[in-house]
């Protein structure tokens, strides 16, 4: 009895403290163009709902549970890579615009593969193609 009020005060003093990180984590991965920052990040994100669902039965939570945003971010963790590399992508694209040089212009799309292929490994085989067919894309409309 006595373990038990333990654990649920220290569930209670920690899920706030996690759901903050979980949800600023979120915020980022959402809108971050730099890669490690996206992949850390969403390692945060999976790692503070597994441990919220972990004290689920001595927290109560308000909306989604904790396993469920578990689930559904293993599950969308390819649809949320997809969407890391188009803006990493279209940041490549308004760079390139600013800049005068055919090379000035083929070094942003360069700079765009080679900041993402350290990653293939966490991508999927079609998230790891449209980088490459994104940048070989870029290339051909610029000439190179």
């Amino acid at each position: 009895m006595f373990g038990h009020s333990k654990k649920k005060a220290a569930a209670e003093m920690m899920a706030p403290q996690w759901m903050k990180i979980l949800v600023e984590s979120r915020d980022i991965v959402n809108r971050t163009t730099e890669p490690d920052v996206f992949f850390s990040r969403y390692d945060t994100v999976k790692e503070k709902a597994e441990q919220l669902a972990s004290i689920s039965k001595y927290v109560k939570f308000k909306g989604m549970k904790p396993a469920e945003v578990l689930r559904r971010v293993t599950e969308q963790e390819d649809a949320a890579t997809r969407d890391m590399v188009l803006r990493c992508f279209q940041k490549a694209v308004l760079n390139a615009e600013k800049l005068k040089t055919e090379k000035g212009k083929l070094g942003q799309f360069e700079k765009f593969q080679s900041s993402l292929e350290p990653y293939f490994f966490r991508m999927s085989d079609e998230n790891a193609r449209l980088v490459q067919d994104l940048h070989d894309e870029a290339l051909k409309k610029i000439g190179g």
